[in-house]
């Protein structure tokens, strides 16, 4: 379930940035991808930001309001690159060799810029660090000043550069600090742009310390004269959304209470990718009763965790993940033939409504077989 009102929220403290910043703000649907949902954001954006032919498509379809689409992505594909020049606004080249091979092919149709590198690091986990060691994402920073300045007649058609340098951080002084080292560093590449986006990466809300964020907005207006782009995912959806499941069993085993779900880690993958552990609604660590949630798939790593609550569960009770509104529909997959959450809305009007019920149909066309199957 997705909440209308919440999203709104967070899109009003997104509209301090959109204004006092004077940025263009998209937002980036890896994240969450419902369509209705993208519709219902819309009007308060300034268009997508999307990774792939398939995204761009479904960006159109909610892009009613005049937003532009914006891509970048390490793995285009040559026989793409045509329909990403028509469905795109905006083209970030995520390699040199990108550059030299698509620019050409594109320039007439987009705005054609690089993914860029900063070479900063803030991320501690490595999975999570676009600017890791080895990182597959975006030209490093060096590298492409160093190709400028050795030939800048390479880059006569470059109209702007991204850099999406973090994740999940609610510190815009981290983002200042990467605007003022590329400013420092590649001055000659930066007066040549037209346009410069920010990436993504950050969280924030109403009481959010906005002031780094503006600074560095300021400071790239001031030295290119270019428009900013800024484009947050969870930011703008996490805590809006919810996975509802039901209780279906409850049983001991070793001394603990296990309460087998209706949903699954696959529905929430980062569980078992990363070892997140998700927030539920009504845990206490003080509560009297204590439960191993688990999902209802045959594997046996197939568990949420241990949480505690002030009644005890019975099958049939409802147990609510919370903060649940990024990269779990996004990423979830039907394992086992368990079917993805059915989605809900819950409109500004606090009235549920049914958007989406996965069905059989959509199972077996994964496979080989009902209407949707290939030919």
């Amino acid at each position: 379930m997705y909440d209308e009102a919440v999203i709104q929220r967070l899109l009003q403290a997104g509209e301090t940035l959109r204004q006092n910043g004077a940025c263009r703000l998209l937002f980036a649907i890896k994240s969450f991808a419902f369509l209705d949902a993208l519709k219902f954001m819309a009007p308060s954006l300034d268009g997508f930001a999307v990774s792939s032919p398939f995204e761009a498509r479904l960006a159109r379809c909610a892009n009613d309001h005049g937003g532009t689409i914006h891509i970048t992505t390490p793995g285009i594909r040559g026989d793409e690159i045509d329909e990403i020049g028509d469905l795109c606004d905006f083209i970030s080249f995520n390699s040199l060799s990108h550059w030299d091979r698509y620019q050409g092919r594109t320039k007439e149709k987009a705005s054609c810029g690089l993914r860029v590198n900063p070479q900063m690091s803030f991320v501690d986990d490595q999975r999570y660090d676009p600017c890791r060691p080895y990182s597959k994402l975006g030209v490093p920073l060096e590298n492409l000043v160093t190709a400028f300045d050795q030939a800048p007649g390479r880059f006569s058609g470059l109209k702007g550069i991204l850099f999406h340098s973090n994740c999940d951080s609610y510190d815009f002084g981290e983002l200042l600090a990467t605007v003022q080292y590329v400013c420092s560093r590649a001055a000659p590449v930066l007066a040549r742009v037209q346009w410069i986006n920010l990436g993504g990466g950050y969280l924030f809300d109403h009481d959010s310390d906005f002031a780094p964020f503006i600074e560095a907005v300021n400071l790239l207006k001031e030295q290119t004269g270019a428009q900013v782009f800024f484009e947050p995912g969870s930011a703008l959806v996490r805590s809006a959304g919810y996975i509802v499941s039901t209780v279906l069993d409850v049983f001991p085993n070793g001394g603990k209470e296990i309460a087998v779900l209706d949903t699954t880690v696959n529905h929430m993958p980062e569980v078992l990718e990363y070892g997140f552990q998700p927030d539920v609604v009504g845990h206490d660590d003080d509560a009297p009763h204590g439960y191993l949630l688990a999902g209802s798939t045959c594997l046996a790593g197939d568990m949420f965790g241990c949480y505690r609550f002030e009644h005890p569960l019975g099958i049939g009770d409802k147990v609510v993940f919370n903060n649940a509104g990024s990269y779990t529909l996004a990423k979830a997959h039907p394992f086992n033939g368990i079917g993805l959450p059915a989605v809900y809305a819950l409109t500004t009007q606090g009235r549920p409504v049914l958007k989406s019920r996965f069905t059989f149909d959509h199972f077996a066309a994964r496979w080989g077989a009902g209407p949707h199957a290939a030919l």
